[in-house]
């Protein structure tokens, strides 16, 4: 199998069975599969730093177990292009090197997203926050202490977004020692990436969940993919229970990744300040796109508690949920669980 595709005698197979999928009629797609009619089939792995689950639903499980490992291997692929981790990938290349001629198409498409994201919340999302969340990571991971002052203002100086060029096929970082980051935009990339292939082969319900980033195709016979928020530690209440129609959500938390037993700093750093946001615990957007979701739940956050419903709540095709550190939680007004 290629690694972005999955055999044309399997997509032949899929597609064929598209229209004997519709003529099944009304029956719920869960009476199907106790029937036998339909196959679940559902695959969990360790990816793009953390767990990552595809899961379909089809009439042939042979085919849709193999569409379900060339996902996979879009996802490392991908995975090989946008990850700041891989020293040998192509962000990497371009942190060190300040400028990338020719780069992948899929780099350019998170990195011209991105500005616009960044324009769209007045710079509280910012790819270029590499140097804060680097800092960070290195204070408090490698040294067991936090950031001092002077430190965060010296990183401060390497970011902003203006400075990063996306011109044709050139990227240029414009300020030394400027570094970009994808962690969050770049999993809802690519979990809409897997989606979209998904459907290119044929298959008409699917769920990927990529770490809290998921985008669905379908809707289960109608009902939906039913998926659950996580609460906050200490929030209270019981879990939001949403379903996902064709649709994608995602949410950040000061819990995911903290640094701090009391989470006052975590993975989510203001890029115009160098400091975690101190008033959310947690953000839900749901959008048309994963990666879009998964860029303004991060920005809502640092946006706080009081501009970031408002931002989401001005943004066309968006809602989103809030969450205060004491408990309370804002929605937008089409926010509905």
């Amino acid at each position: 199998m290629s690694k972005d595709s999955i055999s044309r005698r399997t997509m032949l197979r899929v597609v064929g069975r598209v229209g004997a999928s519709a003529a099944l009629g009304g029956l719920a797609v869960a009476e199907l599969i106790r029937r036998g009619r339909l196959k679940r089939v559902r695959r969990t792995e360790a990816r793009l730093g953390t767990l990552v689950s595809v899961e379909v639903v089809h009439e042939e499980a042979a085919a849709a177990r193999e569409v379900v490992c060339g996902a996979f291997d879009t996802i490392g692929r991908l995975e090989g292009i946008l990850s700041r981790h891989d020293r040998e990938s192509q962000l990497s290349r371009l942190n060190r090197e300040g400028r990338l001629d020719a780069p992948d198409a899929h780099l350019l498409n998170v990195l011209a997203a991105a500005q616009d994201l960044s324009r769209q919340t007045a710079g509280a999302f910012d790819v270029t926050v590499g140097p804060l969340l680097q800092l960070y990571e290195r204070a408090f991971v490698r040294e067991g202490r936090e950031p001092r002052s002077e430190e965060i203002r010296m990183a401060l100086e390497r970011v902003g977004y203006e400075a990063l060029v996306v011109e044709g096929s050139t990227v240029l970082l414009e300020r030394p020692g400027m570094a970009v980051t994808v962690d969050g935009i770049g999993k809802g990339y690519v979990v809409d990436q897997v989606v979209s292939q998904m459907r290119r082969m044929g298959i008409e319900d699917v769920l990927v969940d990529a770490g809290g980033d998921l985008a669905s195709a379908g809707t289960q016979g109608g009902g939906g993919w039913p998926v659950t928020i996580q609460r906050p530690p200490g929030a209270g209440g019981p879990s939001p229970l949403l379903h996902l129609r064709g649709d994608a959500l995602a949410t950040s938390g000061d819990y995911m990744r903290a640094f701090t037993s009391d989470r006052t700093a975590h993975h989510i750093v203001d890029p115009r300040t160098g400091r975690s946001p101190r008033d959310v615990a947690s953000t839900s957007v749901r959008a048309g796109s994963a990666m879009r979701s998964d860029a303004l739940s991060t920005a809502s956050m640092i946006l706080g508690w009081d501009e970031g419903p408002a931002v989401l709540q001005s943004l066309e095709g968006v809602e989103g949920m809030v969450v205060a550190k004491w408990g309370e939680t804002r929605s937008t007004t089409g926010w509905s669980v």
